[in-house]
């Protein structure tokens, strides 16, 4: 097989079975179907902050987090973003504001979400807007109970804020927007001292913000690579961003 050729992503259709309205900016789907059996038996699907991409019926293609799983019933939960208000929402947050039961979409996936917590970890910082929130959720519950855990999520308002369970001891920290996205995020968690001992930072929000602080983390707190992950999920001013 020619190494070049990339694997091709399976792809099922889920139903929409279930439509919560959970806060002012956030949005949760539940979809089954049969054909999510095996694809909820795949080994990506486990992994902390696992995503899949979302087809929705105009065609377009965005990445989600798996909220979480539910075995019994069949069905995994997406939590979509509802940015701005209802007249100006992102195609994604249009068709989640709308979704109804019995429609129909493709996933593809699923996909491992590149959270790898080093074995020697005493503690994590888990740091993101209100995209991340899900992928925060789906990663503090998935901790092991034996490591201390910091988080930071900027939310919109603070009715935005979730409950967040994890088996690690865990302290949380929601802030209020600045005069631009990631700013009190950045602001918050620069410099900041470290827990003792060897730990592992995620950080994950607006490109901008997260590539600023991975920079920080490597250059200036000497990190080494595998203790620090960061992940661009959208850019101001670009309506279907793709971290490269």
């Amino acid at each position: 097989m020619d190494d070049m050729v990339k694997p091709i992503i399976p792809r099922v259709e889920a139903e929409v079975v279930a439509v919560k309205h959970l806060t002012p900016h956030m949005q949760r789907i539940t979809v089954g179907g049969a054909a999510l059996e095996s694809f909820l038996r795949t080994e990506d699907v486990e992994t902390p902050a696992a995503w899949v991409k979302v087809f929705l019926p105009s065609g377009e293609g965005r990445a989600y987090t798996i909220r979480q799983i539910n075995r019994e019933n069949q069905t995994l939960d997406l939590d979509f973003v509802l940015h701005h208000n209802e007249d100006s929402y992102s195609p994604a947050s249009s068709w989640a504001f709308h979704a109804q039961k019995g429609e129909r979409i493709t996933l593809a996936g699923p996909r491992a979400g590149g959270f790898a917590l080093p074995d020697d970890a005493a503690w994590v910082i888990l740091a993101g807007d209100v995209t991340a929130l899900p992928a925060i959720q789906n990663i503090a519950a998935n901790l092991p109970a034996t490591v201390r855990a910091r988080v930071y999520v900027e939310v919109p308002t603070p009715e935005d804020q979730q409950t967040i369970q994890s088996p690690a001891a865990l302290s949380v920290v929601w802030l209020e927007p600045r005069q631009r996205p990631g700013l009190a995020l950045g602001q918050r968690v620069l410099y900041r001292p470290f827990p003792l001992g060897p730990g592992y930072v995620w950080v994950a929000g607006e490109s901008r913000i997260a590539k600023e602080l991975r920079a920080h983390y490597l250059r200036e707190r000497y990190l080494e690579r595998h203790r620090v992950r960061t992940e661009g999920y959208w850019k101001v001013g670009k309506a279907d961003h793709r971290e490269g």
